[in-house]
């Protein structure tokens, strides 16, 4: 059963607030070995390319790892390894890709120095196209140097479209425009100094041209690895602080705290174990794909000592999160066709596309097909108001996550459930 924007708009008007991001136990299943040779330890940085459907990663001296999906042994097998030139600098600890079109381009990051390198025919002779050190004092910022070795450990693109679509803003709460240095997005470092997510738009055409805009507070002191999924606008943060690992989801927003990022989820029980760094996501819209199952997906970490180095959990849930979702929920109802990333919509995996799929609703779409319950009456409310102010002051008293932790209205929370089915006085008929 379907209940309707009423309800939500109940617990809003009855002044609760928004339920705070709950953690949650980890959702991907156990862990896949992918054998790799040559990368016992210092394996720290991976990266996912959703157009070539292929998994590069990084290790600490230089030395790069394609793999690709072999359907005939269901496996990711390499394709090749390479050594990128010296010009990168030294300890490298992450890897990630601008241009998904341009396969053989990837950009790395150094923890010595601080240094993001743009590194061409990685797939072949690979040459140092441009670097910027980031740790000089730029605009009122720089990034912290490694210090007792903490220091810069993640790296990911996020194109302007994503951002303004996310309502980004600048740490400072200043607004975002778009970059305008030429890359058409903003790059994003992780670092391990008080788990800061530090924003750089940078010239991809000129080496040391780039703006410090500062950074963002996360939900833990350190962060380790960094992916954003462009097809459902959500940046993955893996944390690692003293090996307690940790996975946070954000839209890169920050509308509850200045400075720090929303939360859309968190994953902090049941975790798998070992100093896991590098982190990749197969895309929503590959969902299915890969040895995963339709609702669900791979994502892959790399373990800096301890074995397996590379390994892959087939079940990350392929979670319909992301402002995009709302205008794909429409094309599937207009289309009633379950391809181009639907599937993934389909919660209750029935073979369509429809209301039944989401609580509260994803789309206005339910409301407007909605067709009246039963009455309640006036003891009836009075129960619910009661039940409502309970469930208020329980979570209230509850933990409350990190700050700036926030939940969407259509998340399907346990709580928001509850309050939608004692609020509503409306059912959404399924439109499909």
């Amino acid at each position: 059963m379907v209940w309707c924007l009423t309800g939500v708009a109940a617990w809003f008007g009855l002044g609760l607030g928004v339920p705070p991001a709950a953690a949650e136990p980890w959702p991907g299943g156990s862990e896949i070995a992918i054998p790799i040779s040559g990368a016992t330890d210092d394996l720290s940085g991976a990266t996912w390319n959703p157009q070539s459907e292929s998994l590069w990663v990084m290790r600490q001296n230089r030395q790069v790892w394609e793999f690709a999906w072999n359907p005939v042994s269901t496996s990711f097998e390499l394709v090749q390894t390479r050594v990128l030139p010296s010009g990168i600098g030294g300890d490298i600890e992450a890897i990630a890709q601008v241009d998904h079109a341009v396969f053989d381009e990837v950009y790395t990051l150094s923890e010595n120095e601080g240094r993001i390198a743009r590194v061409a025919d990685a797939d072949g002779s690979p040459s140092v196209l441009r670097v910027w050190n980031l740790e000089v004092t730029n605009n009122g910022h720089a990034l912290p140097p490694e210090t007792s070795g903490q220091g810069a450990e993640a790296l990911e693109f996020v194109p302007d479209a994503a951002l303004l679509a996310a309502g980004f803003r600048f740490p400072d709460g200043s607004a975002f425009s778009g970059s305008t240095l030429g890359m058409g997005g903003l790059v994003f470092v992780g670092h391990q100094i008080d788990g800061r997510l530090h924003v750089f738009d940078v010239n991809p055409a000129v080496s040391e041209d780039f703006v410090n805009h500062g950074s963002f507070l996360t939900s833990a002191p350190e962060i380790a690895g960094l992916h954003y999924d462009r097809t459902s606008a959500l940046l993955f943060i893996w944390h690692n602080p003293s090996n307690v690992n940790s996975l946070e989801i954000s839209p890169l927003s920050s509308d509850a705290t200045l400075g720090t990022l929303d939360v859309e989820a968190i994953y902090d029980s049941a975790m798998p174990s070992g100093n896991l760094e590098g982190l990749a996501v197969v895309s929503r819209n590959q969902c299915g794909e890969f040895g995963s199952l339709p609702p669900e997906r791979s994502l892959f970490l790399t373990r800096d000592g301890g074995s397996p180095n590379l390994v892959s959990f087939e079940q990350e849930p392929c979670d319909c999160t992301g402002s995009a979702n709302r205008d794909e929920f429409e094309a599937c109802l207009a289309s009633g066709s379950l391809n181009g990333g639907c599937t993934c919509l389909d919660a209750d995996q029935d073979g369509d596309v429809d209301c039944d799929d989401f609580s509260p609703p994803l789309s206005p779409l339910c409301s407007q097909n909605a067709v009246p319950g039963p009455p309640l009456g006036g003891l009836m409310l009075l129960g619910i108001a009661m039940a409502l102010l309970g469930l208020g002051a329980i979570s209230r008293r509850a933990p409350t996550g990190p700050p700036g932790a926030r939940v969407g209205l259509w998340r399907r929370g346990a709580l928001s459930r509850v309050v939608g089915e004692l609020v509503s006085a409306r059912r959404c008929a399924p439109i499909v």
